[in-house]
């Protein structure tokens, strides 16, 4: 296997975002390749067959080991390089813990990444439509997990214990996007005190805000009205109401 991994993703992405932020705390060398979402470079078969059938990023490849889904990346860089315990635990029950919130990250509180997507970058690739339904059942999602994160929050500072791990970035990464696109409102981060100070802690983290610039410029780009510029033509959001090659 090579020496240095190549890591393929793209920075609006959450899971991206994620791994990327894990890869720079724990100072595991890699090289970088942006992956072009916006465009359809990923929607290519020749992309699919190589890298990943469901188009999807981010991957990591390790020589000629592909891996993608960003819980089972974080996973393999956890078993191969010696990075600290807290980011997937040091015991048996440590660990359970943070597979047990990635497990339930990737079917509650990522599908509420709907709200943003389809509040901000639908109309991009598919012109103006009603959107409604996808973007209510986003928020629905989102509220409904932001009220299981509060509960969670009780019992320790982070997501799994009292120290940062994988789980947090994961959801950190969430709630960066729907700022970004000003999903969440004052009265949101009112409700929910413990996840306003989880995240603001995750947000002073040194790689925080360079993991963010782009996203956050992207935010400031569609709140201002502006088009993002795409040729895609699909969505990889899940869950949706209407078809990606024929919306509305």
């Amino acid at each position: 296997m090579s020496s240095t991994i190549r890591f393929l993703h793209h920075p609006t992405s959450q899971p991206c975002r994620a791994v990327l932020q894990l890869l720079l705390e724990t100072g595991i060398p890699f090289e970088e390749e942006v992956v072009n979402l916006m465009d359809g470079d990923n929607e290519q078969q020749s992309f699919k067959e190589k890298y990943n059938p469901t188009g999807q990023v981010p991957i990591l490849c390790d020589g000629d080991f592909v891996v993608w889904e960003s819980a089972a990346i974080g996973f393999y860089l956890s078993e191969k390089y010696n990075i600290p315990d807290h980011w997937f635990g040091a015991t048996v029950q440590q660990r359970a813990s943070v597979q047990q919130y990635l497990h339930w990250h990737s079917t509650f509180l990522r599908r509420g990444a709907g709200a943003f997507f389809y509040t901000h970058f639908a109309e991009c690739i598919w012109g103006k439509r009603d959107y409604s339904k996808e973007i209510e059942k986003g928020k629905y999602t989102l509220y409904e997990s932001m009220a299981l994160l509060e509960v969670w929050l009780t019992k320790h500072n982070y997501l799994c214990a009292n120290e940062i791990s994988f789980a947090d970035l994961q959801g950190y990464h969430e709630f960066v996007s729907h700022v970004a696109g000003d999903i969440l409102v004052d009265a949101d981060w009112q409700q929910h005190p413990r996840i306003k100070q989880w995240f603001d802690a995750i947000s002073e983290r040194p790689h925080s805000k360079a993991v963010n610039e782009t996203i956050m410029q992207v935010g400031a780009m569609r709140l201002a009205g502006d088009l993002i510029p795409m040729t895609r033509r699909t969505s990889l959001a899940k869950g949706t109401e209407i078809t990606p090659e024929t919306p509305g």
